[in-house]
């Protein structure tokens, strides 16, 4: 199943960007930052740690403070990072109208050149593919890509597949996601690799490859586990659910819905759970068990009533 990711990983990239001018390479000096620069870093981090406990109107908060700080000394790349990362949180948040002014007010900054050029592409894809324009979604993961020196290939190209994959190009969906599996493992990113995974879990699924989609699944399952990624568990335990209706295995199906509704009810993901209550609602409803799928509905109406009081 290819569904909705929320990683909040990138944070730490831009931070480590912008604080980047604090060190020295073979033995050069290089210009102290001032005390207005680190004071937009202090904000920038602040932001950081906010949004990493979940609280996304203090880490926008903090966001547009370093902006502020940047705008005011012209300093571009300050301005870059606390852009990007205000998309994000906006993002995240579903404020997509938001994500995009930020997000476009980045690209306007900076050229191709710029060291942060594949960051803000990659921002930028993600902001497009949340408003469903696949087009310019692939569009700006291409010029990410190709942007990319380092490390973060992989990602890239895991965006990358999944764009093709909801486009229904299955094959290039494959190649692309094999070829980031591959750079995934070596550079030891697990949570890429795990995405990687899942990924070709779903196109497996999509093209009658059941072996190989459940195999691909429990392996991002077992990295997911170790990596204590709640939200990422539930949608290796969803791609299996679907992995199982097209195999005409409901009871399997109802058995995977239910420990994903049990890991995003425990996360605190009431929106995903509530979905997993309709899945196994509609499920025994087509099993012709009419009372246990009104029961089940009748818990999900009152989980998000519940949830609309808190």
């Amino acid at each position: 199943m290819i569904e909705k990711w929320k990683i909040n990983s990138s944070f730490w990239l831009l931070m480590i960007v912008v604080l980047l001018p604090l060190a020295g390479c073979g033995g050069k000096s290089v210009t102290p930052l001032s005390a207005t620069q680190q004071d937009a870093i202090k904000y920038n981090q602040r932001g950081i740690k906010a949004e990493a406990r979940g609280d996304r109107e203090s880490a926008l908060d903090n966001f547009n403070e370093s902006l502020r700080i940047n705008d005011a000394i012209e300093n571009t790349d300050g301005m870059v990072v606390a852009l990007v990362n205000i998309s994000r949180v906006n993002r995240y948040k579903e404020e997509i109208d938001a994500a995009r002014r930020a997000i476009d007010r980045a690209v306007n900054l900076i050229t191709p050149l710029s060291p942060l050029y594949s960051e803000v592409a990659y921002e930028k894809s993600k902001v497009s593919l949340q408003s469903k324009d696949l087009t310019d979604a692939r569009e700006w993961t291409v010029k990410s890509l190709a942007a990319e020196t380092g490390n973060k290939r992989g990602s890239r190209l895991n965006l990358l597949a999944r764009i093709l994959y909801l486009e229904g190009r299955f094959d290039e969906a494959g190649e692309k996601a094999k070829e980031s599996l591959t750079l995934n493992r070596k550079a030891k990113l697990r949570e890429e690799e795990a995405n990687s995974l899942r990924l070709l879990g779903g196109i497996f699924t999509s093209t009658k490859r059941p072996g190989e989609a459940l195999e691909a699944y429990k392996q991002a399952l077992a990295l997911d586990k170790a990596l204590g990624k709640s939200r990422k568990i539930a949608g290796d335990l969803r791609g299996l659910a679907l992995l199982y209706v097209s195999l005409n295995e409901p009871e399997q199906t109802m058995r995977l819905y239910r420990r994903a509704y049990a890991v995003s009810l425990n996360d605190g993901d009431v929106e995903s759970a509530a979905g997993d209550l309709l899945k196994m609602s509609q499920l025994y409803e087509k099993m012709g068990d009419k009372v246990k799928s009104e029961r089940l509905l009748s818990e999900r109406d009152a989980l998000l009533k519940k949830s609309e009081k808190h």
